[in-house]
């Protein structure tokens, strides 16, 4: 994995999920996925989580995590 290709992909991220910045909650989540060894599918579970403890509620964080990962996972393989 190429963590710098990684990263820009996140900073070149939709910049906005429901008036929130979802790219903070990416840069954590992909941190800790790197950390942990784990998969996208990990990396996902976290950026739900992080939706869902969002102080503006998020609708359906499930599709955002989608869209997002889709948006960058060629760039953190």
């Amino acid at each position: 994995m190429d963590v710098v290709k990684c990263l820009l992909a996140i900073n070149d991220a939709k910049s906005s999920v429901e008036g929130n910045d979802p790219r903070t909650w990416m840069k954590a989540c992909a941190e800790e996925t790197l950390i942990k060894g784990k998969s996208g599918k990990h990396f996902k579970k976290c950026l739900i989580g992080k939706m869902e403890t969002a102080k503006h509620h998020i609708e359906n964080p499930v599709q955002y995590a989608d869209e997002l990962y889709d948006s960058i996972k060629k760039s953190c393989r």
